[in-house]
């Protein structure tokens, strides 16, 4: 399994609270929140986050309903959103 660090993300209106992250940068490429979800269901790759020094994992929600999964980081103890903390690519 390959690893990767996220270290930049897209969302529609960066202060809204109900949109959810559309796209994150890795590697050098941008790709679709539904492309990273399909890689982590799939077991192939995961994800992470490093910022002020914390190491966070990216988790699939699923939060039913009809409404589509998302990524979020595995809560860390540290009080941050470690995606949203990100700058926008």
């Amino acid at each position: 399994m390959s690893s990767h660090q996220i270290v930049a993300i897209r969302k529609p209106n960066r202060d809204s609270s109900t949109e959810h992250i559309t796209h994150v940068k890795y590697d050098g490429v941008i790709k679709t929140r539904e492309y990273v979800i399909s890689l982590i269901q799939n077991k192939t790759d995961s994800f992470y986050t490093s910022v002020g020094g914390k190491v966070a994992w990216v988790e699939v929600v699923y939060p039913g309903g009809g409404r589509p999964p998302y990524i979020r980081t595995i809560p860390d103890g540290t009080g941050i959103d470690n995606l949203l903390s990100l700058p926008e690519c």
